[in-house]
């Protein structure tokens, strides 16, 4: 029976778009056409999700299609990857219903690369072949550049872009690397599911590991790894790149989907170094946002800190841990690319995400203020919103794991986050004392530009808000999906664990 060829279309769909858009002269058409297509890739992803079947590990919606030698085009979802296809599609639709208020200059050259960058993405989050998800996941790099070089909004944004583009290339480079010794210990296999039937030799996956882990760090990014976001991110467009740097978490998801169940020996080995990283990045980050006064810059290094619960999840690997690590990682795409858009909310009506710009907002703005916390709530796990459930099985897998300690730094991570966020919106929002006033020459003007949400920017605002509530009151569905396929892994990996300590005498020794 033939069935409709989903994932692939989730792939081909952007480019068709951005080919679509790029020949268009008319911003009216182009953003009309964008839309339509945005709409479409997102009700496909839906339509992914209705059919995926819950409570099992197997992957669905498999399609291969040989290439040459023992190289195919495999592509699949499992509870893992799909969640992560309708948050993309989501966030492309949100990102093109900004463009339009945003006035971009050379709207169909901007839409080209927005849907390009969409479907590097999809299409890295559906590769069940190790080389097909590295190859996708450089492509994304093109894309990524280009915005921030040519829709930057800062004086820097090229210098920033060549550091974004070479950071990025060379972590690129090290997961090659790190494929290709997986690939070589197990005899030229790079399919997701023969790479899980013919684990590696110790020696080869203590190799591939630290190649994988030191190539993502850069893209996650992993302190002490991540000198290149916060320049992107304040010097790039205040809502295009920035949103899908910070909500699709490409190198999370790739220590999720193949090193951690690829490399169960060195998973075990160096968990524990994993985790140490994470509660140094998570409060570095979280004190780096205490001090900022711009918000795109605070909510940089707010992810920084967020990805340090992630690995302090997955450094458990049991099941509630590598979940909570997956939900954050879900969550905080979400919530952190919602305070982005109120960024680029602020940057329209005050031309700076500053502080200092931006005192009185409530008095002006009470339905943008009230955005910006409920979402800010949601990135440090408020309960009733979908931050909460994930923030809590990282804790519960902590404490399962008997590490009390990276239990409390997680604790400690949130109470930072609660610090940062509270301080800005205080400062940005209700203008306390402590927030110095806007410059008499600007503040007439300031106060003229600042307006509540328009019609655009309250669908954009109410979806966001809509999802994080919904999620956070009705989290069960979101766990019953990647259920199945993080217990198999979790299951998997226990079978793997040392039964004594780790020596290597030789090629094959445990």
């Amino acid at each position: 029976m033939h069935v409709f060829p989903l994932l692939s279309a989730l792939v081909v769909l952007p480019l068709l778009a951005a080919a679509s858009v790029r020949s268009l002269k008319k911003p009216r058409h182009v953003y009309s056409i964008g839309l339509g297509f945005a709409a479409l890739e997102l009700l496909l992803s839906a339509l992914v999700v209705a059919r995926f079947e819950r409570h099992t590990p197997a992957l669905q919606l498999v399609e291969r299609i040989p290439l040459f030698g023992d190289h195919a085009y495999h592509v699949g979802v499992d509870g893992i990857s799909v969640l992560f296809l309708p948050l993309t599609a989501l966030l492309a639709l949100l990102v093109i219903l900004h463009a339009e208020l945003a006035a971009k200059q050379r709207p169909g050259h901007y839409l080209a690369a927005i849907f390009s960058l969409q479907a590097s993405l999809m299409g890295a989050f559906v590769a069940l072949d190790l080389l097909l998800f590295w190859a996708f996941a450089a492509l994304e790099l093109v894309p990524g550049t280009l915005l921030v070089r040519s829709w930057g909004t800062g004086p820097g944004r090229r210098a920033a872009a060549r550091r974004y583009a070479a950071l990025n290339t060379m972590g690129a480079l090290l997961v090659l690397a790190g494929a290709i010794v997986l690939g070589r210990a197990t005899g030229g296999q790079f399919s997701l599911e023969a790479l899980t039937n013919t684990p590696a030799p110790a020696r080869a996956q203590f190799l591939a590991f630290w190649l994988f882990v030191l190539g993502f760090a850069v893209r996650i990014p992993l302190f002490p790894f991540h000198g290149w976001l916060p320049p992107v991110m304040a010097e790039g467009p205040a809502v295009g790149v920035s949103v899908f740097l910070v909500g699709a978490k490409l190198g999370v998801y790739g220590l999720l989907r193949f090193v951690i169940p690829l490399l169960p020996l060195a998973a075990h080995r160096y968990g524990p170094l994993l985790a140490a990283l994470g509660v140094v990045g998570m409060i570095y980050g979280a004190l780096l946002a205490l001090v900022q006064t711009n918000l795109r810059r605070l909510v940089a290094f707010a992810c920084l800190a967020h990805t340090g619960s992630v690995l302090v999840g997955i450094s458990t690997l049991n099941a509630e841990g590598l979940s909570g690590a997956l939900l954050v990682t879900l969550n905080v795409g979400l919530s952190a690319a919602g305070l982005y858009f109120v960024a680029g909310f602020l940057h329209r009506r005050l031309g700076s995400t500053d502080v200092a710009r931006g005192a009185r907002l409530s008095r002006h703005a009470p339905l943008l203020s009230f955005t910006f916390l409920l979402v800010g709530l949601s990135t440090i796990g408020m309960p009733g919103t979908s931050g909460f459930e994930a923030e809590h099985l990282v804790v519960v897998g902590a404490l399962e794991a008997h590490h009390g300690i990276l239990a409390l730094a997680v604790g400690l991570g949130s109470l930072l986050g609660a610090a940062y966020l509270l301080r800005y919106f205080q400062r940005a929002f209700l203008a306390s004392a402590a927030a110095p006033a806007p410059p008499a020459t600007e503040a007439p003007a300031s106060r003229r530009a600042v307006h509540d949400l328009g019609p655009r920017e309250l669908i954009i605002a109410g979806a966001t808000a809509a999802i994080i509530v919904g999620l956070g009151l009705f989290s069960h569905p979101l766990l019953e999906v990647v259920d199945g396929s993080v217990r198999a892994m979790s299951t998997r990996l226990d079978h793997a664990r040392p039964k004594t300590p780790l020596v290597m005498h030789g090629e094959g020794a445990p």
